[in-house]
């Protein structure tokens, strides 16, 4: 944002599975709140992800980006959506609630997800993606037998 209209303050940003809205209240709650997913296997597709966003300190409309980056922005980002906000006064508050389908995870390890406003990240949030490891199945010990059935 120009130097007369300052960016936002970022009170919140959260990665939960779900984001519900109350149509009477307008209250938002957030379902399943999470910072690491675990994976089989890799490329890894989560099936849902919301993103929500609460800031203050902000002018009139305000155009938001929410990506997903690796850690080291070495890919393409997994996800990029945009959203609007608008603040009656600066001492409102404002929320940006966007989900996401489907993504796909490249491999395990470290990612961003960031909000963005005017070409000026505001905020990161840390995401990891953990590759589960698979036990081998419990067999007889010493004081077990197998048993042929």
């Amino acid at each position: 944002m120009s130097a007369d209209r300052p960016v936002p303050d970022v009170i919140a940003l959260l990665v939960c599975d779900q984001i519900i809205t109350d149509r009477l209240t307008g209250k938002q709650s957030l379902i399943g709140m999470f910072s690491k997913v675990h994976a089989a296997g890799f490329p890894a597709t989560h099936p849902q992800l919301s993103v929500f966003v609460a800031l203050t300190d902000g002018h009139g409309r305000t155009e938001l980006t929410i990506r997903i980056v690796d850690s080291n922005e070495a890919r393409p980002p997994i996800v990029e959506g945009r959203g609007t906000v608008d603040f009656k006064n600066p001492r409102a508050i404002a929320n940006l609630a966007l989900q996401f389908h489907g993504l796909t995870f490249p491999a395990p390890g470290e990612y961003r997800v960031q909000l963005w406003s005017a070409g000026e990240l505001l905020r990161e949030a840390r995401l990891e993606l953990r590759q589960i490891v698979a036990r081998p199945a419990p067999g007889p010990t010493e004081n077990e037998p197998e048993v042929d059935g």
